[in-house]
């Protein structure tokens, strides 16, 4: 079975000849420090890594080959114009207006000043000097690229999500505790944000999925709901003035691709799975183990028939902390609980971290081959 074919099955939670494995995606992939000690300790090289969205690295060819992985990603550019200048005080403005900066002895950036802070009117939204999303130069190249990655390889296609979703954008170019005010006390401007942000990502994904959105077999968005203990806002505001947005750009995303629907969502948010499967979301992820109430197997017992699960190795207290064992026991956990019936793709439940050792990447990979057929009886 050809990764494609793999993938493709797991989705449409249909047994495949195993687990299909991952590695690279925005929300799915390996940061610089981590990537450049696995490359050392396979002997490999990669002559000039390409980092995306701040220190996220691009897993070369060798590298994906060497772990069985069976995706490979499509993204989208920056418009033409923008670069990405790192300022005096290791900082920098995305496209969006959001600063972003790295402070001394840290492996994060942070956003640290929002464009929209300090009293704003609804006025103010349509003032504002927004980011070209249908500039041309974002997809070019890009669709012979994925044409000739579905005719000529045997590997999955993702479209990578191309920023943030509905409302975190609105949260970073706010600030989170002004919007999640806003959406209680500036409701008339919290709801115009939320309408022009999804017009702009409705139009940035039309160009993508112009491009690719006949080869790619997965897209994925990306919208965090939840906390380690619970969700960011009640279900009921979540139901009355988020969900709305985020359906609509579901809708929009599904009209222009046969792919399946990726939503990556950090934290606790069981409780709104039901909704995320109401607007369309075929693929959930990170599937967070160690957050409140994200037992795989009960997400399985639940929702398993209905949405497909990626992810959910834990990085939180595994592979970061603990040894190679423990890592190859967490991960046949994982398939365990969430295989049976397809349904799963396998990898960490985020980005690999500095500070979590190659051998615990080399066991996570070695592990899902090992337990992950589903001809051995494994489920």
């Amino acid at each position: 079975m050809t990764s494609r074919e793999r993938l493709r099955k797991a989705v449409r939670r249909i047994e495949p000849d195993r687990v299909p494995l991952d590695l690279g995606g925005g929300a799915t992939g390996i940061e610089y420090l981590p990537y450049k000690e696995l490359l050392s300790f396979y002997g490999l090289e990669d002559k000039e890594i390409i980092c995306f969205v701040r220190d996220h690295a691009e897993p070369n060819e060798e590298l994906l080959q060497k772990l069985s992985v069976d995706t490979r990603y499509m993204r989208i550019k920056p418009p033409a114009g923008y670069t990405r200048d790192i300022l005096n005080d290791n900082s920098y403005y995305d496209e969006w207006g959001v600063r972003w900066r790295k402070p001394p002895s840290s492996y994060y950036w942070d956003p640290v000043a929002h464009p929209f802070s300090g009293a704003l009117s609804v006025s103010s939204v349509q003032a504002y000097p927004w980011p070209d999303v249908r500039d041309k130069s974002r997809t070019e190249g890009l669709r012979e690229k994925a044409r000739l990655l579905c005719k000529k390889t045997p590997y999955a296609l993702v479209a990578d999500a191309p920023l943030n979703g509905v409302f975190e954008t609105c949260l970073l170019l706010r600030g989170y505790q002004a919007f999640l005010e806003d959406l209680i006390m500036n409701r008339k401007f919290a709801l115009n944000l939320l309408e022009k942000v999804t017009e702009l990502l409705i139009g940035l994904f039309d160009i993508y999925l112009d491009a690719v959105g006949e080869y790619v077999d997965v897209v994925m968005t990306t919208d965090d709901l939840g906390t380690q203990q619970s969700l960011l806002l009640s279900p009921s505001m979540y139901r009355e003035l988020i969900k709305p947005f985020q359906k609509e750009l579901n809708a929009a995303i599904k009209r222009k691709t046969g792919a399946a629907l990726f939503l990556h969502s950090c934290g606790a948010v069981k409780p709104l799975i039901p909704d995320l499967i109401e607007i369309g979301v075929d693929i959930l992820n990170p599937i967070q183990p160690a957050a409140a109430n994200m037992d795989t197997a009960a997400l399985k017992a639940e929702f398993g028939k209905d949405i497909t699960f990626w992810g959910a190795v834990d990085t939180q207290t595994v592979l970061d902390r603990g040894s190679s064992k423990a890592v190859a026991l967490e991960v046949k956990r994982r398939i365990r609980d969430l295989s049976p019936g397809g349904g799963y793709v396998i990898c960490a439940s985020h980005n690999i971290q500095p500070g979590v050792r190659p051998q615990n990447i080399d066991a996570l990979y070695r592990a899902a081959l090992q337990y992950g057929v589903y001809e051995n009886g494994v489920n």
